[in-house]
């Protein structure tokens, strides 16, 4: 694949960005080859959804910008993000021996954000599953593909309440900065769209 300067720039500040995440989780002691895959697939889970849900909303200006080869990375994110949420749970299910991990705890209020990463990874599939879909479900596939924005929020809520890296002050700045980022690059895109069909009315009205 061929990138112009920019878009190897923007490649080299996402692979930045996981370096530093990867550096900041080495601070944190590993006690075991189960700590450092659980730790790590969920760091770099979220860090990969993070780009691939910043990208989402601006795929046709940077599909302009940067050309088709540049707008694969998106998937590219989105498959490395998939596979490393799932190692998350996976590794934790093996090392604590109880598959009763991926169900979420609705038994309180309190549980059902403690491990609000059981929920997050089944939203997570089924926007993963609309958007494979999305030839079949034109007109709904979005929808569900929004849902992302939802599982990063219950992932970082996760996170904040029993995850051993979110003690690292490092590690709590970024990743709020990085959901307060995806969840403003959906805010703006839509507010876009609606100003945009807002001026497509305008001519309308005028006629009538």
């Amino acid at each position: 694949m061929e990138f112009n300067k920019k878009a190897i720039g923007l490649i080299s500040i996402n692979l930045l960005l996981f370096v530093v995440v990867f550096i900041l989780f080495l601070l944190t002691p590993i006690t075991d080859a189960f700590s450092f895959f659980i730790r790590l697939g969920a760091l770099f889970g979220f860090t990969a959804m993070f780009i691939a849900t910043t990208m989402s909303p601006f795929m046709v200006q940077l599909y302009k910008i940067f050309g088709r080869p540049f707008v694969k990375q998106h998937h590219i994110y989105s498959i490395f993000g998939l596979i490393m949420v799932t190692l998350h749970p996976v590794v934790f299910a093996i090392d604590v021996m109880n598959p009763l991990v991926f169900i979420p705890d609705v038994s309180s209020w309190f549980n059902f954000w403690l491990l609000a990463g059981r929920p997050a990874l089944i939203i997570i599939y089924i926007a993963t599953i609309a958007a494979l879909l999305r030839t079949k479900v034109k007109k709904y596939w979005r929808f569900f593909h929004y849902l992302n924005y939802i599982a990063l929020i219950f992932a970082y809520v996760h996170g904040i309440l029993i995850g051993t890296d979110f003690q690292n002050p490092g590690i709590f700045i970024l990743f709020t900065a990085m959901l307060i980022i995806s969840i403003g690059t959906f805010g703006l895109k839509r507010y876009q769209t609606y100003q945009r069909k807002k001026r497509l009315k305008k001519p309308k009205s005028i006629n009538q």
